[in-house]
C-alpha cells in the first residue's frame, strides 16, 4: 500500500492509465490474457509459479494505478469549483493572442473531465494555464 504519492508517481501513474486506455489494453484485457495463458498451459509442464505471481502482482498494480487516476480525476473536479470568481488566463487558438483572460463563471462538466466558463465559453481544465 502507497502511504504517500508525490507529484512524479501521480503523473506516472496518470500517463501509464492515459497510455494503456489509449492503447486498448486495460486491467479486462490484462486479466483475459492471463486466464487464457492458464487455460492453454501444458499440464504436464505448467507454468512457474513464480511468473504467475509476478503477473499477478503486476494485474494488482495497474488495477491500484487505474484507481488512483480516477480518485485524482475526482478530487480534482471538487477541488475546481472553489475557483469560481477567480482570474483565470487559458490558452484559446480562436484568441489572435493565443490566450484568453477572465473571470471563471462556472464549472461545466463533460465526460472527459471539468471545464472552466470564462466570458460565456467553456475551456477545458487542460487549457488553464494561470489561475490567480
Amino acid at each position: 500500500m502507497i502511504s504517500s504519492v508525490g507529484n512524479s508517481s501521480a503523473s506516472t501513474a496518470s500517463a501509464l492509465t492515459q497510455s494503456l486506455a489509449n492503447s486498448g489494453v486495460n486491467k479486462d484485457t490484462f486479466l483475459q490474457l492471463l486466464v487464457t495463458q492458464l487455460k492453454y498451459q501444458d499440464p504436464m509442464n505448467p507454468q512457474d509459479s513464480t511468473q504467475f505471481v509476478s503477473q499477478l502482482a503486476t494485474f494488482s498494480s495497474l488495477e491500484q494505478m487505474t484507481t488512483l487516476n480516477t480518485n485524482m480525476q475526482s478530487s480534482l473536479e471538487m477541488s475546481v469549483t472553489s475557483l469560481i470568481g477567480k482570474t483565470a488566463t487559458v490558452t484559446d487558438k480562436t484568441n489572435s493572442a493565443g490566450y484568453t483572460t477572465g473571470t471563471i463563471q462556472g464549472i461545466q462538466y463533460y465526460a472527459d473531465g471539468p471545464a472552466v466558463m470564462i466570458n460565456g465559453q467553456p475551456y477545458p481544465w487542460a487549457q488553464v494555464q494561470n489561475v490567480s
